[in-house]
């Protein structure tokens, strides 16, 4: 399933699943929004507080329900991440989202989200910018173009190239499959649950930030015992920041990343420009591509968007 294209003059309703922001952040993301010439709903979460939460579970829960089943809703975009996701996915009625499906966007503790809507609608959502994180004060053209091009163009099929930053090359070869994944720390939460994903034949992406490399070490290691490794066809690093080593003697990012990943006989890339970075790429999650190291580009094979 996919959402319609949004449009300028659209209605984005912005929700906040995860941690509170301050109003002043709130507004300015909202002003942003409009500026771009999109109307704005907030829900109820963007305004509340409760503890580090936006509000409770069950008003959480509320927006993501009522947002998806207003029809003068075009699409959802996450107000930020943070923490609590995985608090309230069980109030989340994935019926509604299957009988209206549109444009959901957002990262970092929002692939919880995303994986539950994926295994459970079969819906495509985005891996993209959020309206505080990514949108309130002065915002990354890069970030907002990329976002534009994906979100509100009808592309039967479109590469996704990074910005700047040299793609890495870990193992040659091509992959053909549904993008699934987001964050490390977030999606090993979901492992063995009945929100965790279906990783046969998939292009796994990954992305963290502010862990060790020990940890990051600890959560590789958890999903190759989960054969994770063994079942995707490709696999998509993404930006990674601020994961430095905890001591001297730990291994540097790129050697955890090696010693994973060298030999699987499977494509491999790293520096993916798209996670908790500026600028970021908006990725689908759901949709057919192909990963091929010798374009050191992901190719969309399919309409994200009608």
């Amino acid at each position: 399933m996919i959402g319609k294209r949004l449009r300028k003059g659209a209605t984005i309703g912005m929700i906040a699943p995860a941690s509170c922001t301050s109003l002043e952040n709130l507004e300015s993301a909202k002003k942003n929004l409009e500026g771009m010439g999109f109307k704005v709903i907030l829900g109820e979460s963007t305004k509340s507080q409760w503890f580090s939460y936006a509000g409770t579970d069950e008003l959480r829960a509320k927006d993501i329900n009522d947002f998806f089943a207003n029809p003068e809703i075009d699409a959802i975009i996450c107000m930020r991440g943070g923490y609590g996701c995985n608090r309230l996915i069980e109030l989340v009625n994935f019926e509604i989202i299957k009988n209206n499906p549109k444009i959901f966007i957002g990262y970092s503790d929002i692939t919880t989200l995303h994986m539950a809507i994926q295994r459970k609608t079969g819906l495509i959502t985005f891996h993209g910018p959020m309206a505080v994180s990514n949108f309130s004060g002065e915002y990354n053209l890069n970030t907002y173009e990329n976002f534009v091009d994906v979100l509100m163009v009808e592309h039967e099929n479109y590469k996704l190239k990074n910005f700047s930053k040299e793609l890495g090359i870990l193992c040659e070869g091509e992959a053909i499959g549904e993008i699934v994944g987001g964050n490390l720390a977030t999606l090993i939460a979901t492992l063995g649950t009945e929100y965790d994903l279906e990783y046969e034949g998939k292009i796994l992406f990954l992305e963290e930030v502010g862990e060790p490399t020990y940890k990051i070490d600890r959560m590789l290691n958890q999903l190759k015992k989960f054969k994770v490794f063994e079942k995707v066809s490709g696999v998509i690093l993404g930006d990674f920041r601020n994961c430095p080593p905890a001591s001297e003697e730990d291994m540097p990012l790129l050697d955890v990343f090696k010693d994973y990943f060298l030999g699987i006989n499977k494509p491999v890339v790293y520096n993916f420009e798209t996670g908790h970075s500026e600028p970021m790429l908006t990725l689908p999650l759901g949709a057919k591509a192909r990963l091929n190291t010798s374009e050191k580009r992901i190719t969309i094979l399919e309409r994200v968007v009608r």
